[in-house]
């Protein structure tokens, strides 16, 4: 069990080399745990409400996240921060997704329209 969440855990994601896993709570907190230590490396204010979706970046050294307050952000885990923030759904995110190559990433959103952001802005 990997425990610290003081609230529900509503999304949840494994990096590609099954290292890492992501939890996304409903207070918008996020944490970041290593499987193989079972030891929780970070937790991060990430969103002003429900963390309801995310997805390492194809390289590891990235993730991003969506909230029910509408924005996705991209997180660098190495720097421990939040690299860029993308508006523009009107209502909350409910799933992400990035390209094999890393170079795109479209998010889904509860008020039926697709984003899909180009060269995201993750220099590595």
């Amino acid at each position: 069990s990997l425990c610290g969440h003081t609230s529900p855990v509503e999304s949840l994601a494994f990096d590609l080399a099954e290292v890492f896993v992501l939890a996304g709570a409903s207070t918008g907190v996020i944490k970041l745990w290593d499987l193989e230590e079972t030891k929780m490396v970070r937790g991060l204010t990430a969103h002003r409400s429900n963390c309801t979706a995310m997805e390492f970046h194809p390289f590891g050294e990235f993730f991003a996240s969506g909230s029910m307050d509408t924005n996705l952000k991209i997180w660098d885990i190495r720097k421990k921060g939040c690299m860029h923030t993308y508006k523009g759904h009107t209502r909350g995110i409910s799933t992400i997704r990035f390209t094999p190559d890393g170079r795109w990433v479209v998010s889904g959103g509860f008020d039926n329209v697709v984003k899909v952001i180009r060269d995201c802005e993750i220099i590595s």
